[in-house]
């Protein structure tokens, strides 16, 4: 097994930074772009640093994408496992040269997204669902909804869309809400937050048929400094990435809570279990596509017991615009 120092663990894990995108309700006709809302008067546990992290983390890590013709990073064999800094120096050469591309407005696909909620005794409460088509529009990819909740649109809704699209085709942007802003700062991937991981290769799996190395990462100590609730959460996650061996890719990514949190000192509320898994495929030679997100949380929200399950899928993956050179 291999350890690495704090440096070289933060440039490997941010140079993984996608392109900004705005963070919009997972499931929602996304006519704008604000955080994930509930029914009023009814929130999840601890929405300020929970439901960032899950959702900042969901959709940022969802969009690492590649495509044409990679850069030729150290060459290391299976027979003789990397060290951590030789892995890192090959994920960090890939992904500087990511920041050049845009694969994901080069392919159109579908994606299904739901959202359930469930009372303490595993009742379900709520249960959203949609289903999108993404296409690019000026190189950049767009999603339109064509279902909700099994649903055709209604002509409202069907309308609505149509503006969205047509106003993003005339150049404008989304605006952002004060909420969404407030949270990308706080969970941005700085030198600060990153340091409080270890890093270390464990050996390999198997993904996919494809052979990668696995990395397990987890909070370098139980005494990390606590800034908001946000921090509160971070400290207390651990959890695994599988780089390909091959293409040096982010293949899958898995993480979990090693242990409670409480919320406002267990007033408003305590996390007892949040984990999320990552799936990304080649979907053909050097382009490397998110496929699947599914995360899941539970815990105390004031006095009632909840879970929470999101999951999403991509699917339908046909190229429509040539990689970028």
């Amino acid at each position: 097994m291999h350890g690495t120092d704090g440096g070289q663990s933060r440039a490997w894990i941010a140079g993984f930074r996608p392109f900004q995108r705005p963070h919009c309700a997972p499931v929602s006709d996304a006519k704008d772009c604000r955080p994930l809302k509930r029914p009023e008067g009814r929130a999840p546990a601890g929405r300020g640093g929970v439901w960032s992290l899950v959702l900042l983390w969901s959709l940022e890590l969802g969009f690492w994408s590649f495509a044409g013709e990679p850069p030729k990073p150290i060459t290391v064999t299976n027979a003789v496992p990397p060290t951590f800094e030789q892995l890192a120096s090959n994920v960090v050469a890939r992904s500087k040269w990511e920041r050049t591309q845009n694969t994901t407005a080069q392919f159109t696909f579908k994606k299904l997204r739901e959202f359930e909620e469930f009372d303490g005794k595993g009742k379900l409460e709520e249960r959203k669902q949609s289903r999108q088509e993404w296409f690019p529009i000026d190189g950049k990819p767009f999603a339109r909804l064509v279902e909700r909740n099994g649903q055709p649109l209604t002509d409202k809704e069907r309308k609505a869309e149509e503006e969205r699209e047509a106003a993003v085709r005339a150049g404008k942007k989304p605006a952002r809400s004060p909420e969404a802003t407030k949270r990308d700062k706080e969970w941005q991937f700085t030198d600060e937050m990153l340091a409080r991981y270890a890093f270390k290769i464990t050996g390999q799996e198997t993904v996919r048929g494809r052979t990668a190395w696995v990395v397990e990462f987890t909070p370098r100590s139980k005494d990390l400094p606590v800034k908001n609730v946000t921090d509160r959460v971070a400290n207390k996650v651990a959890g695994k990435v599988w780089v390909d061996a091959e293409d040096w890719e982010l293949a899958r990514l898995k993480f979990w809570l090693t242990e409670e949190v409480t919320l406002i000192g267990g007033v408003v509320g305590v996390l007892r279990q949040f984990g999320m898994t990552l799936d990304r495929t080649l979907v053909e030679p050097n382009a490397w596509l998110p496929t699947t997100i599914d995360f899941e949380m539970s815990g105390r929200e004031l006095l009632a017991n909840k879970r929470l399950h999101y999951r999403e899928e991509a699917k339908d993956f046909k190229r429509v615009v040539p990689p970028t050179k």
